[in-house]
């Protein structure tokens, strides 16, 4: 007699923010780099506090990312520029 049994994983998703410098950043993708971290932009993220679209990101600026870890990526859900930053 043989017994099978059933497994569920559920996705694992979670919130948080990180502050950093832009290390680096891929227009194809929509994603920038934060402490060695890749996010990635998509149409529901929110900029503040000079910033307007992804366009306006640059390496060197100093940001707070707002993000879900969903399936393996790190998705940008806020994207803030530092107070006296450039």
């Amino acid at each position: 007699m043989f017994t099978c049994a059933a497994l569920s994983f559920s996705t694992m998703a979670f919130s948080d923010d990180l502050e950093g410098v832009i290390e680096s950043i891929a227009l194809d993708s929509q994603s920038l780099v934060v402490q060695g971290i890749r996010f990635y932009a998509t149409d529901k993220t929110d900029y503040d506090d000079g910033l307007k679209s992804f366009a306006d990101l640059k390496s060197g600026q100093v940001v707070e990312v707002d993000f879900n870890y969903q399936e393996g990526k790190h998705y940008a859900t806020e994207i803030e520029l530092e107070r006296g930053a450039m």
